[in-house]
């Protein structure tokens, strides 16, 4: 069937749409389990602002706080996340369909970093990749695509102001030329620098006092795990965060333990030359370089991280090895 918009260009069909889709992902599912293993893969890490904010009520209340709409419950979701390492090896970003808009939100935990637009840039193309079959992009047709809206949320312990809008043509060679514009929006959401922003949703302001605590109680000189355990205690008896605490207070204590031993993981990393090992292997080539260069920094990384005094688990988690080759270091 064929359908017009308000300017009377053919569009496709949302069934045209869907089973074009469709028949592609099989056939990528089909490519995707011919090709060989990779030899090295770094580690995905679960998010705790992926976990908590999946949840369709906390998202819907989180995306009506930074865009003053007031989406209800009977509001259609669709989550669309990719696994990818565009931002990070954490699992940080929620990516989502509502009403024709492609949303995509990203918790920032170090510096915001100002390739942020590219980065998103590069997750909506994968996104709309996804989205439409290959072969439709050669019809005649306009292929109807969400309108996307790109949001970050910082999370780290360096000064930043409560809002900030990022621009992909900052990083044009020559300002103020070119054709293509993407915008980020960034809200400081750590408490209590963030206030205007917490305001508007009761679960962020929770997830910002949650880790606020966690820190304080670190600073006070209690171990990660107990300034974890005392701050979960006391949200808990103030109904901070209560239901999802008692649902998933297992993995989130893995999760904390890991998101506020990010910082640390980054310095050693980037002590042993994990960044300049990526550049390196640029230059030399992509497929040589980066895989030689990641087997090595990782184990490099892992004698640091083992010499500190980390647990052999908590090393696997951060560098991708087994723990019997952690061991052997």
């Amino acid at each position: 069937m064929t359908i017009h918009d308000a300017n009377q260009r053919q569009v496709f069909s949302p069934a045209a749409m869907q089973n074009a889709s469709a028949l592609a992902t099989a056939a990528q599912n089909a490519t995707t389990a011919a090709a060989p293993a990779a030899q090295y893969t770094p580690p995905y890490q679960d998010g705790l602002f992926r976990l908590l904010f999946s949840d369709k009520e906390h998202l819907l209340e989180l995306y009506n706080a930074v865009t003053g709409s007031n989406y209800g419950p009977e509001t259609k979701v669709e989550i669309t996340t990719l696994e990818t390492e565009i931002f990070d090896r954490k699992k940080n970003d929620i990516s989502f369909l509502l009403d024709n808009k492609l949303i995509v939100f990203v918790e920032q935990q170090s510096t915001v970093n100002p390739n942020m637009p590219l980065r998103f840039l590069l997750y909506a193309a994968k996104t709309y990749g996804k989205m439409v079959p290959k072969n439709l992009i050669y019809s005649r047709k306009v292929i109807p695509l969400p309108s996307p809206e790109f949001f970050v949320f910082y999370t780290g312990t360096q000064g930043f102001p409560e809002q900030k809008t990022l621009r992909l043509s900052d990083s044009f060679m020559e300002p103020g030329h070119g054709d293509l514009e993407l915008k980020v929006q960034c809200f400081n959401i750590n408490y209590p620098s963030g206030a205007k922003m917490l305001e508007r949703s009761k679960t962020l302001q929770d997830y910002s006092l949650l880790i606020h605590r966690i820190r304080q109680k670190c600073a006070a000189g209690f171990s990660l795990e107990s300034a974890i355990d005392e701050a979960i205690r006391t949200c808990k008896e103030e109904n901070i965060l209560t239901a999802f605490l008692n649902d998933h207070e297992g993995e989130m204590r893995g999760m904390l333990f890991r998101y506020l031993n990010d910082d640390e993981f980054r310095k050693v990393y980037t002590e042993c030359g994990y960044y300049e090992g990526h550049d390196d292997g640029l230059k030399e080539g992509m497929a040589q370089g980066l895989e030689a260069g990641a087997r090595q920094n990782a184990l490099q990384t892992a004698a640091k991280l083992k010499a500190m005094g980390l647990p052999v688990s908590q090393i696997s988690e951060a560098t991708g090895l087994s723990e019997e080759e952690i061991k052997t270091l």
